[in-house]
C-alpha cells in the first residue's frame, strides 16, 4: 500500500474541517452577525450584500394588537423571495430568527422543524432551511409587563449552502400592546 494515500486522505479531511465555518448556518443563524451585532436586531449581514434586500419578504400572522396575560397565540411566519411570489424563478428555501427579548414563552410542534436559537434559548429559529412557512405558539407573560417588542429576521436563500449574493434577508419588528390599552371593541383585532 502506498503511504501517500493515507496522508492524502488526512489532508483532504483536514481541509474539509477547515471549510466548515465557510458554509452557511443552514441550521439557523448565529446569535451575532458578521459585525458582532445581534442578528435578530441587525440582520444576517453575512448574506447578500450585507444589507436588507427588497427581495426578502418577511411576514407574520396571528399577532394580537393587545395581549392578555398567560394567553397563548398562534403565529405563522412566512419568508419568501418576491421574485418567486411574482411567479418567476427565485429562491424557494428560507430561514428565520424570532425574538420577544425573552418576554413570554415560545413553543411549537416538532413537525415545524424549529429549535431554540443558537446561543440564545429564548429566541426561536429554523432547524433546517424550509419552504418558508412555520407555525409556533407564543404564550404571553403571566403578568402585565407593558408593551412587548418583537424582532423577526427572515432569510430567503438560493440553496447553495453558502451565505452568498444569491441570498436575501430582511427584518420585521412589531409591538404588542399591554392588557387594557385598547379601546373596547378593538380587542379582537390582529395584525394580519
Amino acid at each position: 500500500m502506498n503511504i501517500r494515500s493515507p496522508r492524502l486522505m488526512i489532508a483532504v479531511f483536514l481541509i474539509c474541517l477547515l471549510a466548515i465555518p465557510v458554509i452557511g448556518f443552514s441550521q439557523g443563524p448565529p446569535a451575532l452577525n458578521a459585525e458582532e451585532d445581534p442578528t435578530v436586531r441587525f440582520g444576517c449581514t453575512c448574506h447578500g450584500n450585507a444589507a436588507p434586500g427588497v427581495r426578502a419578504i418577511v411576514m407574520i400572522t396571528g399577532i394580537p394588537v393587545m395581549y392578555e396575560t398567560d394567553q397563548a397565540y398562534e403565529f405563522t411566519i412566512n419568508v419568501a423571495d418576491s421574485v418567486t411570489l411574482s411567479g418567476s424563478d427565485g429562491n424557494t428555501e428560507a430561514g428565520f430568527l424570532f425574538s420577544s427579548n425573552a418576554v413570554g414563552d415560545f413553543s411549537w410542534d416538532e413537525s415545524q422543524n424549529l429549535r431554540d436559537a443558537v446561543d440564545n434559548e429564548d429566541d426561536v429559529s429554523h432547524s433546517e432551511p424550509g419552504s418558508g412557512t412555520w407555525t409556533l405558539i407564543w404564550t404571553a407573560p403571566a403578568e402585565d409587563v407593558g408593551a412587548i417588542h418583537f424582532w423577526l429576521v427572515g432569510n430567503s436563500v438560493d440553496g447553495s449552502g453558502l451565505p452568498d449574493e444569491g441570498d436575501y434577508w430582511n427584518i420585521l419588528t412589531f409591538t404588542i400592546n399591554a392588557p387594557g390599552t385598547i379601546v373596547s371593541g378593538d380587542s379582537d383585532a390582529t395584525l394580519q
